[in-house]
């Protein structure tokens, strides 16, 4: 008798434990601040590591990177591109959001993005770059961001040095100091 109540007892917590007591919080309205939130979060967990292919999800096929400066950034293939020679250089590539603020249809995402450039043979070089994305988001995906970090913070944790325009591309050495000419002692008159 005590055989048949195991496989019932089995039975009652599988259904009691697919059916939650506690019931779920639903989905964001789609195209709500929270749903656009949603998006541009799973949005910086892929680039911190998870799938590329993932990126489909939250890229529209008529994303453009506007960032003023930046070379042409056209569509989630061109997002995979870039992200993929990014983890060519880095490794643990990391994003820490610290906030993330949602009006209408833009998303202002303040983060830290952490990662160690590759070295061979060795322990890589760790950097840490802040950084500023606003994205606009229409249904649910991606279309546009303008993006602003700290590139010369970057640059500077990798070893590069900024010059000022128009300085010698060489370091040049410092001249001596020049010595006035020795004057000759001055003689007391005779009397």
């Amino acid at each position: 008798m005590n055989r048949h109540r195991l496989p019932q007892a089995l039975l009652l917590a599988t259904l009691l434990l697919a059916s939650p007591a506690f019931p779920q919080e639903p989905a964001p309205e789609p195209g709500s601040l929270e749903a656009n939130k949603a998006v541009v979060s799973h949005y910086l967990q892929i680039l911190g590591g998870g799938s590329l292919d993932e990126l489909d999800q939250v890229i529209g096929s008529d994303f453009l990177d506007r960032t003023p400066g930046a070379p042409k950034v056209q569509g989630p293939g061109s997002i995979r591109d870039s992200q993929k020679r990014a983890r060519e250089l880095f490794e643990g590539i990391r994003y820490k959001v610290g906030d993330l603020v949602a009006e209408g249809d833009r998303v202002a995402a303040l983060y830290t993005v952490r990662a160690i450039r590759k070295a061979e043979g060795g322990a890589g070089k760790p950097v840490e770059v802040i950084g500023i994305t606003l994205f606009r988001i229409a249904d649910g995906k991606i279309r546009e961001t303008w993006i602003v970090n700290d590139q010369l913070e970057f640059f500077s944790q990798l070893g590069f040095t900024i010059q000022a325009p128009g300085a010698p591309s060489k370091p040049v050495p410092a001249k001596p100091p020049v010595k006035a000419p020795a004057k000759p002692p001055v003689k007391p008159p005779r009397p």
